[in-house]
């Protein structure tokens, strides 16, 4: 009897997961029709994964679907595709993407992914905002990165080049060859404690240093579970936001958040103030001014002591990859291409010799060919690989009749763009001249976008060119660079990886000059 019944069981258990498959294929079936019944044509997408199988099995990068597809469809000014269920329309035409980023931006203000600080206080800065939140806090920040602003932070950060040549002195002394990726990563993190959170970690010769550890945690989720976290935020932002799921290891937020709250303290307490970013952040959080509702900024808590943490970490979250990879990657297409690094370092000599040796501010402003270099690295390398908006308004796509909907993911190719033959000729090829003053002048805007483009471009770009010029600047004037047999040529980029980031380093030789 009891064997019985346990098979009837088996059965009915059988029946209903088989129903419930059946369902659930037929649900995915009809999500798929969705650009389908617009008239938008794409790729055939498969249940339950849509047109990112690939990724989820770890075969391609994140933006890889969507840049294959970019060449398979360039006919077309857009695509519909899918993340899993998710429809998300895929855009070509420049001019399209012109209306999406800059004309029609009111329509799509927001990035889409990860979460707007919900769940995680520290992760509610200026890329994870939208809608009006993000826009009064644009305004308040935007002269934080002002060009004038920057320069009272220039001594700090030609100071932290300093240290990273220093480092480099010692490597060719010790006649190995200098790892360029742990080099420009520790460079970067050294600007970043210095000039984002008002702290000198030394960590040139103190690696260990537990800003480090914890920046690199924050970066590089330790387990699982916190590499599972960072998925959702990405793939189903609205759900992430809905449970309030931490997406920062709380040890990760706790460091951060005491090292500004005590530092902020400390300045406060002993009247100090330093030309960093922290000290523009402060004076936001001690603004008093009195505005059109009568009430004083810190009486409504327009920017709190939480504020003023999520967006150091802003500062980090925006400027370590992106930095970081950008200088590594330069340098690297400067010791393969020796004619171009030639070419850069006549440049450098002589601006040097005018400014009496010094790279001030103005002197490296004046390098127009590194400036080329360092586009032309970000033709090939962009820190930013793809960009994505959200539709926050019903917005008819332009000489169409198809309808985005409100919460319509948005997904732009750059790296596909960007190393498309019939914009940029040989697109292997590492060609600085593609960004001389004048082809720059005649370039579509949304030819070249390493940055992003439109209201949402990133606020730190001045910023990132000037870090990652600077160290190669003040390495050119002292020595040779040359390819380390380790470094693979083509290079290799890490699947994992949001932006460029090198997979086996970038090892190169140091030869000094002669005097």
């Amino acid at each position: 009897m009891d064997l019985l019944i346990l098979k009837l069981l088996t059965k009915e258990f059988l029946l209903l997961i088989t129903t419930l498959s059946i369902l659930l294929y037929v649900w995915f079936q009809y999500q798929y029709t969705y650009w389908t019944r617009k008239g938008v044509l794409g790729p055939k997408p498969v249940a339950p994964f849509g047109n990112v199988r690939d990724v989820i099995a770890r075969k391609a990068q994140f933006f890889q679907p969507y840049c294959d597809n970019y060449f398979k469809y360039k006919h077309l000014p857009y695509i519909g595709m899918y993340c899993f269920h998710r429809p998300v329309l895929c855009v070509i035409d420049p001019d399209v993407i012109k209306h999406v980023l800059i004309k029609d931006f009111d329509h799509f203000q927001s990035h889409g992914i990860f979460s707007g600080g919900v769940g995680d206080p520290i992760a509610g800065h200026l890329f994870n905002l939208h809608g009006n939140t993000w826009k009064n806090l644009r305004v308040k920040m935007s002269p934080s990165f002002s060009t004038s602003k920057f320069k009272t932070m220039y001594p700090l950060v030609e100071n932290i080049a300093n240290d990273a040549l220093a480092y480099a002195d010692a490597y060719y002394d010790s006649g190995k060859s200098l790892n360029f990726s742990k080099f420009y990563e520790t460079y970067t993190m050294e600007i970043i404690g210095s000039v984002g959170f008002g702290v000198e970690c030394n960590g040139f010769k103190n690696p260990n240093s537990e800003f480090y550890v914890r920046g690199h945690e924050y970066f590089n989720p330790q387990t699982l579970y916190w590499t599972l976290v960072r998925a959702l935020a990405f793939f189903a932002p609205d759900l992430f936001n809905k449970l309030k799921i931490r997406r920062i290891h709380p040890d990760i937020v706790n460091f951060f958040y005491n090292l500004v709250t005590q530092t902020v303290k400390y300045r406060q307490k002993n009247n100090f103030k330093r030309n960093d970013f922290l000290q523009t952040l402060i004076e936001l959080k001690n603004d008093d001014s009195i505005d059109d509702t009568g009430e004083s900024k810190i009486q409504r808590g327009i920017f709190s002591m939480t504020d003023v943490a999520a967006n150091t970490m802003l500062y980090m979250f925006a400027g370590y990859e992106t930095s970081a990879t950008a200088g590594q990657l330069a340098a690297y297409e400067l010791a393969l291409n020796p004619h171009v690094q030639e070419k850069a370092r006549e440049e450098v000599t002589r601006v040097l010799a005018k400014y009496n040796g010094q790279c001030t501010y103005d002197a490296q402003n004046e390098m127009t060919y590194m400036n080329m270099v360092i586009d032309e690295s970000m033709r090939k390398y962009p820190p930013m690989r793809s960009l994505f908006r959200r539709c926050t308004k019903e917005y008819r796509l332009p000489n169409s009749d198809v309808v985005i909907e409100e919460g319509t993911l948005v997904f732009i190719p750059v790296q596909a763009i960007q190393m498309d033959p019939d914009i940029f000729p040989d697109p292997e090829k590492f060609d600085p001249e593609r960004f001389s003053p004048e082809m720059k002048a005649k370039m579509h805007p949304c030819h070249w976008m390493p940055f992003g483009e439109g209201p949402r471009k990133c606020l730190g770009l001045r910023q990132g060119y000037v870090e990652s010029k600077l160290a190669l600047v003040k390495l050119l004037h002292k020595y040779e660079l040359i390819l380390d047999e380790r470094t693979p040529v083509p290079m290799k980029i890490k699947a994992s990886a949001l932006a460029c980031v090198p997979d086996g380093g970038v090892w190169i030789k140091l030869r000094k000059l002669e005097a």
